[in-house]
């Protein structure tokens, strides 16, 4: 069990290392070496967790996924969401969304990067794909809370996925301040609350 759990935290290591890296240059100038000297480790032992580079990619797109929704479970926990309006919901879920995701430029940098490899590689497609589906299923299963309308709930979830990542990708290319996107995220949510 022990030997698990260190295999595991190596592979948290290495993926923690490739964002790292990503922060400082793009995954195509990012070498194996590289990520293993942000990781602390030879590049070989990075072929014992990885096929590859495009594997650490596939992974990392798991890892982070993975870790925004152990926050948001976390950050939605600590709430008596039972006791909360539609409203109240809604603000909390934009104000997790926006503060940690949409708005975080240096996570929305990156995952431009992953889109633009998505777009001819099969692989990180899918994987981005599944992403998505993980994170409007999930949504959508809290929006169903406050609402009876399944349909309505799945597709106000896609609706406000897409805007925030639409969002994410004006704030890597409009510098701060140029369309007051705060605004806009909170004229958004206006309308979220208004729809359900």
């Amino acid at each position: 069990m022990a030997r698990k759990k260190v295999q595991e935290e190596r592979r948290l290591q290495i993926l923690r290392a490739l964002d790292t890296c990503l922060q400082e240059k793009s995954f195509e100038k990012t070498s194996i070496k590289d990520i293993a000297r942000e990781a602390g480790v030879n590049h070989g032992v990075l072929h014992y967790y990885f096929s590859g580079k495009e594997d650490i990619l596939l992974s990392y797109i798991d890892y982070v996924i993975d870790d925004y929704q152990a926050q948001a479970r976390e950050w939605m926990g600590g709430r008596d969401l039972e006791h909360y309006t539609k409203s109240q919901f809604i603000d909390e879920v934009f104000a997790f969304v926006n503060n940690r995701i949409t708005l975080n430029k240096s996570l929305s940098r990156i995952f431009v990067e992953i889109w633009e490899i998505a777009l001819y590689n099969g692989e990180v497609r899918g994987k981005l794909r599944e992403a998505y589906t993980r994170w409007v299923e999930e949504l959508g299963a809290m929006i169903s809370r406050h609402i009876e309308d399944k349909t309505l709930a799945r597709n106000v979830s896609i609706a406000m996925v897409a805007f925030w990542e639409g969002m994410a990708l004006f704030s890597t290319v409009f510098p701060p301040g140029t369309l007051a996107m705060e605004e806009v995220l909170k004229g958004f949510q206006q309308r979220i609350v208004d729809i359900l």
